[in-house]
């Protein structure tokens, strides 16, 4: 199969950050096949083929793990790879028998992580339960009221859910207060055609764009020029900054002037908020999210630096990076030319910006048994403090989420 045809497709799958834990990967044609009109294990031998032979592991997933479809027979007789590049996933329709799960057992040994694809609940699937590592749910197949019971039912067992096909923001919150593990869904990120290892050209033009924009070396006419060479940028702009959110007497209608009055901190934010906005393969409510995040950052960083507010903003505005761009955060800030105590608190959560980052996110995610409690109070901070600063928060966001 020649390099320019479609090879593959891979979907990403979310963690409770968003971030990305691994990637599906699936059969995609360049000659009009349907996937249901292909027979299975066809479908993944080509998927496993163009995979480790065509593209190679490593440009498909980088340094996640890939998850593919295994067919009874191919649980039979595995191809031999290693469970570092892996997750097996098992299909739905295989019947669970004595070869089967000798077989999953053997797998296991080899430590390769197993999970169960569009999983519904039966006595007679026990088995594989036990085995299991991950637990995909098709939560497009089942009601409200059957996903809480089939999370109840697995939850007694030692694994990990993944809501898949979660289309809209309700199903996202629903699941959430479910406690899933993982997230899979169009609502998140449709699948991406794999031709070979190379970020869309529209992605690498907003990633030279926010480097460029967190470049500490920016004077206003340098942001202005940087800004200008992105029309629908600048006039996102100006949209905002004449928005009823500002309330500003008299109409902006210069770009510098709009740079000189928002501030360079202000609007290196703005921009990078913008760009990111402007991907056209993410969700809107990633753009809130990474608003509230970022806004809950600084209101809480002001409580104990009020002189870096930006800070506080721009750690928890780059920290949804990943989610944009699906490309783990080390490659991604290795094209930014960050400060190593920014750089520590977007991988590791260290140091008082990490701090607040991992607050922000706990809370966001209302996993309050983690919240550094001791902490807070070292750094003057009540549970309250942080409340108001989320609500506060939510509160910018729907303010100013027209003006996006």
């Amino acid at each position: 199969m020649h390099k320019e045809n479609v090879l593959l497709a891979r979907q990403p799958i979310y963690n409770t950050e968003l971030g990305i834990y691994a990637y599906e990967l699936l059969f995609r044609s360049d000659n009009n096949l349907r996937v249901e009109d292909v027979d299975a294990d066809e479908a993944t031998s080509a998927v496993i083929f163009n995979t480790f032979s065509e593209i190679g592991i490593h440009n498909v997933v980088g340094e996640h793990l890939a998850f593919i479809n295994f067919t009874r027979n191919l649980l039979l007789e595995p191809p031999p790879f290693t469970s570092s590049e892996m997750v097996i996933e098992v299909l739905e329709d295989v019947t669970p028998d004595a070869d089967v799960i000798r077989s999953i057992k053997n797998l296991k040994q080899q430590g390769f992580i197993i999970a169960l694809d569009d999983f519904e609940y039966n006595e007679s699937l026990q088995p594989l339960v036990d085995l299991a590592d991950i637990i995909k749910i098709d939560v497009m197949a089942l009601s409200e009221q059957q996903i809480t019971e089939h999370v109840t039912q697995l939850k007694k067992s030692s694994v990990k859910l993944l809501a898949e096909k979660v289309e809209t923001q309700d199903m996202y919150n629903f699941c959430k207060t479910l406690d899933f593990d993982y997230f899979q869904g169009y609502f998140l990120s449709r699948p991406k055609i794999m031709k070979g290892r190379k970020v869309p050209a529209n992605k690498m033009v907003v990633m030279k764009l926010i480097a460029d924009l967190q470049s500490p070396d920016s004077d206003p006419q340098q942001l202005h020029d940087t800004i200008s060479k992105d029309p629908s940028l600048s006039f996102k702009l100006l949209k905002m900054i004449n928005s009823a959110a500002y309330r500003r007497p008299n109409k902006i209608d210069s770009l510098f002037r709009a740079v000189v009055l928002l501030g360079e901190k202000d609007i290196r934010h703005w921009a990078s908020l913008l760009a990111m906005s402007q991907l056209d393969d993410k969700p809107h409510a990633l753009t809130e999210l990474t608003m509230v995040r970022a806004k809950m950052c600084e209101l809480l960083g002001t409580h104990i630096h009020k002189q870096q507010r930006d800070l506080f903003f721009t750690v928890g505005m780059l920290s949804m990076m990943d989610a944009y761009f699906d490309a783990p955060m080390e490659e991604l800030l290795e094209s930014m030319d960050l400060t190593d105590e920014m750089n520590d608190a977007l991988t590791n959560h260290e140091g008082i910006l990490g701090f607040v980052l991992k607050t922000s996110i706990t809370y966001e995610q209302g996993d309050w048994g983690h919240i550094q409690w001791d902490a807070l109070t070292q750094h003057h901070l009540s549970i309250s403090d942080v409340k108001q600063a989320y609500l506060d928060s939510l509160q910018w966001c729907h303010e100013r989420t027209e003006s996006l």
